[in-house]
């Protein structure tokens, strides 16, 4: 069940965008919402007067207090969820790993600008740090993509590790919008080291009582592609993974990669953890 979602904020277009998508979703899961913007006071000399430094505080608070106040009048005052607003100092991804995990959070959703393959351009170095420490599931949602509805949700897995928690708990999200789940796989040269024709996800099934999902395996080739591709071809609205699955997160996200992502520039990722 999702009922607290925590959504970092600098006070960008791509954070606003990333807090109406959180709102939007909040609506549907009958969710609170909690804004957090995290303060960070630059390294100083320390011959500083402490007068001086106590004035640049203040000024970055009054900003803060300012930035949140425009922020309910335009978004937050009228968006009919119960929602919260918090300002703390420290490191960005530090923080809001420890406020989410204080707050019990369900969901962290995150803003994106980037459409490279590079976790760092991709992400932004603090949403992939995030991403890599909490244990708490991640939404990113991309700088252009307007919320609706999905219609249709795609896992994608290399079956390499026992998934079968993150996938129930994702047949709770998918039954709330009573959408399509397919489980994508792309064939490749490593499937027999664990023998993915007898994956934990098929030994399962029974275990399994949502109707709307199906299995489907495409043929071997290059994983990014062959995704972009099916996401494209069937108007997939959110791609999910489990990154506890080390390799194959890391083969989307390693830095070495330049392929463009293109499923990211226009849809959320949902990011899973394996507890």
């Amino acid at each position: 069940m999702i009922s607290k979602i925590v959504i970092p904020t600098d006070f960008s277009q791509p954070a606003k965008q990333a807090l109406l998508h959180a709102i939007a979703l909040a609506h549907k899961l009958k969710a609170s919402i909690s804004v957090l913007h995290i303060n960070q006071v630059a390294m100083v000399d320390s011959t500083m007067p402490a007068e001086t430094y106590q004035l640049l505080v203040k000024e970055i608070e009054d900003q803060t207090t300012f930035l949140f106040n425009k922020l309910e009048q335009e978004v937050l005052k009228d968006c009919g969820v119960n929602y919260s607003v918090h300002s703390k100092y420290g490191f960005v991804a530090e923080e809001i790993c420890d406020f989410s995990e204080k707050q019990e959070a369900d969901l962290i959703v995150l803003g994106t600008t980037g459409s490279s393959g590079s976790a760092e351009i991709l992400f932004g170095t603090n949403a992939a740090s995030v991403v890599a420490k909490t244990q708490v599931p991640v939404m990113v949602i991309p700088k252009d993509a307007v919320y609706k509805e999905y219609s249709k949700i795609v896992y994608a897995t290399d079956y390499n590790e026992p998934e079968f928690p993150s996938l129930m708990r994702l047949i709770y999200f998918a039954e709330q919008f009573d959408c399509p789940l397919d489980i994508l796989h792309v064939k490749s040269d490593a499937d027999h080291y664990f023998n993915a024709e007898n994956n934990f996800f098929t030994k399962n099934k029974h275990k399994i009582s949502y109707p709307n999902i199906r299995f489907v395996e495409l043929e071997k080739g290059d994983v990014i592609e062959s995704i972009n591709h099916y996401v494209e071809e069937n108007k997939v609205d959110l791609l999910v993974m489990a990154k506890h699955n080390r390799n194959f997160f890391d083969r989307l996200f390693h830095k070495s990669l330049s392929k463009q992502m293109a499923f990211h520039t226009r849809i959320p990722l949902l990011v899973l953890v394996k507890n």
